[in-house]
């Protein structure tokens, strides 16, 4: 798994690529230590080059959305039709967190908002 990082209007925007999984845990949960200390109230992770997600994976964008509102910050995610998409949407992550199909829809709701 790799994670790439940058700022879009006021919103942290984390591009996911390759597999996160329960190995790939620590470099995600650093991460996002960095997002919840940080000064942005939304962000977003960009999981349309991400190829696979475990039950780790999902566990964790769950633990990471109910922190983030603690503090009064948002998560969203994006991804297109992907299986990626398909396997949260079968886990129902789409009550929790809301999903976007695009970067831009996503980071231009929280600006219009």
């Amino acid at each position: 798994m790799h994670i790439t990082e940058h700022v879009h209007d006021g919103v942290l925007v984390l591009k996911v690529s390759g597999r996160l999984t329960y190995y790939s845990r620590r470099t995600f949960q650093s991460v996002m230590g960095n997002a919840e200390r940080g000064a942005v109230d939304h962000v977003v992770i960009n999981l349309e080059q991400a190829e696979y997600l475990d039950s780790a994976a999902i566990g964790l964008l769950v633990l990471s959305q109910a922190r983030l509102a603690l503090q009064g910050k948002v998560l969203s995610l994006v991804g297109s039709q992907s299986n990626v998409m398909k396997v949260l949407e079968l886990a129902n992550i789409p009550k929790l967190i809301p999903i976007y199909q695009t970067e831009e829809e996503a980071i231009g709701l929280s600006v219009a908002g």
